[in-house]
């Protein structure tokens, strides 16, 4: 509004105001509207116009703001408009809402009061009009409409991220990742989108808490309560029986082509076992009665598994059995790798490791050899890479880092390892043992995932959810 139509609505309504109480002179009327002039020239004389650049959903932005009363403010629509939320004018004032419709808010300029979702909220200085746009308080409008802010940072998101502790990470086909949020009170499945603060709760379901992803990275498998296998759509999350089978199952392993999917089968995983996904027929594999079997692995062509079992002691008395004549021999206690042919008929496992030390994430690789993470069973010794050829001859894999984590990719291996500084390394091995160094963190890292294509990390550090893309690490939860 221009000055002079601005001063003439003050003089009427200066005027309506004095009737009834008497008259007043024009000395006092000239003297009432040369003070509000006054006043409007003071006040436009306090405030001063200016930008502030802030990093909106990763992209910097530069903000218009006046600074009243001693506050920085913001412009209405330029926020509003840079975290996607809906600016709406109306007789009572503004109304936003963000773009997922899960919060409203309802303001107006010169008022301190302002309604969040329905529930009356107070902003520290009152929205202000000024020259043709509303200012507002940036950090109270960006909580109330669900978004995050990091004044230190200078950053603003749309969404706020979730909260909380993490684990069992999983990546799936269109690149989203789902994680566990452990210390929910009931299940939760989040999947997040590598936009910081794009995320949904997936699924609550709580057997789904852990899954195997097949290779196209559409499904994943996992048990119910009542043992039958089922099926996730890990895009839509839609679940579906797998078979009648209700036989306990572990270590769950997709072939390549993803038509069937291998298991550990039995009270005392004492067999292997495989099921179609097409029908849900399961044909047994190997039921040689061997107990404790784990870390069951398929190679690419499915001509061979891998597995782990643990040995226990052997029990041995005298020809009367007495009690005071029994001993156990735990000479050969322990974890051992096996080997099975699945392709010739009655193929019998063979041994491949004899060793004490403990073995963990063995994985086949593209040329047939097995590697494995020797951890020394007392602890006297750091852990190391160990290579099993197809040969049968053994090696080791140098590195600078004590590795407590490996994976088999498609090319190769990532292993994550502690070096002598006390950082977490991540290293990418390729098939010909050339490294290269994805990600180093100064803090704890307890579970690493690759995507599918390799080009992405998933972490979790400290129960925080983090993707690492081209050495630079994006946190997805706080």
């Amino acid at each position: 509004m221009k000055n002079s139509k601005w001063i003439s609505a003050t003089l009427a309504s200066a005027l309506l105001a004095t009737v009834g109480v008497g008259s007043v002179s024009a000395a006092s009327i000239g003297r009432n509207v040369k003070s509000v002039a006054a006043n409007q020239t003071a006040a436009k004389t306090a405030v001063k116009e200016g930008t502030a650049t802030w990093n909106v959903n990763g992209t910097p932005i530069v903000l218009n703001t006046i600074n009243s009363s001693g506050y920085k403010l913001y412009s209405l629509n330029q926020v509003a408009g840079e975290i996607g939320a809906k600016l709406v004018l109306g007789a009572g004032g503004f109304e936003l809402n963000d773009s997922k419709g899960l919060h409203n808010v309802q303001l107006k300029t010169g008022s301190k009061s302002y309604q969040v979702d329905g529930n009356s909220e107070t902003f520290t200085v009152a929205p202000v009009f000024y020259n043709g746009k509303t200012y507002v308080e940036l950090t109270k409008l960006v909580y109330a409409l669900g978004g995050e802010l990091d004044a230190d940072a200078s950053t603003i998101l749309s969404f706020a991220r979730p909260e909380g502790l993490f684990d069992t990470l999983h990546w799936t086909a269109a690149g989203s990742l789902i994680a566990n949020k452990s210390d929910a009170e009931t299940a939760q499945l989040i999947k997040f989108t590598t936009d910081p603060g794009n995320y949904e709760v997936f699924s609550s379901d709580d057997s789904a808490v852990d899954f195997a992803v097949s290779p196209d990275g559409q499904w994943g498998a996992f048990n119910d309560e009542t043992g039958l296998l089922n099926l996730i759509n890990l895009s839509s999350g839609a679940i579906k029986k797998l078979g009648t089978d209700n036989s306990v199952k572990t270590d769950l392993v997709w072939s390549k082509d993803g038509k069937s999917i291998y298991f550990i089968q039995g009270d005392k995983q004492e067999k292997i076992a495989k099921i179609a996904v097409d029908t849900g027929v399961v044909k047994s594999v190997l039921a040689d009665k061997v107990e404790n079997k784990s870390e069951l692995r398929i190679s690419a062509d499915e001509k061979s598994a891998v597995y782990i079992v643990n040995l226990t002691g052997v029990a041995k008395n005298d020809a009367d059995s007495t009690e005071d004549s029994l001993t156990v021999d735990f000479s050969s206690a322990g974890e051992q790798l096996y080997k099975l042919d699945l392709i010739t008929k009655d193929a019998k496992p063979a041994a491949l490791t004899t060793t004490p030390d403990n073995k963990l994430y063995p994985e086949i690789l593209a040329d047939g050899s097995l590697v494995y993470l020797s951890a020394d069973s007392d602890g006297n010794a750091a852990n190391t890479l160990k290579v099993i050829k197809a040969d049968g001859t053994s090696t080791k894999i140098a590195l600078d880092v004590e590795v407590n984590w490996s994976t088999g990719v498609n090319n190769g291996l990532v292993v994550a390892g502690s070096a002598a500084d006390g950082s977490t390394v991540v290293y990418s091995i390729d098939n010909n043992g050339a490294k290269t160094e994805l990600f180093r963190s100064t803090e704890d890292v307890s579970e690493v995932e690759v995507s599918k294509d390799g080009s992405k990390l998933a972490i979790v550090s400290e129960g925080v959810v983090q993707v690492i893309q081209g050495g630079k690490a994006l946190q997805l939860s706080k």
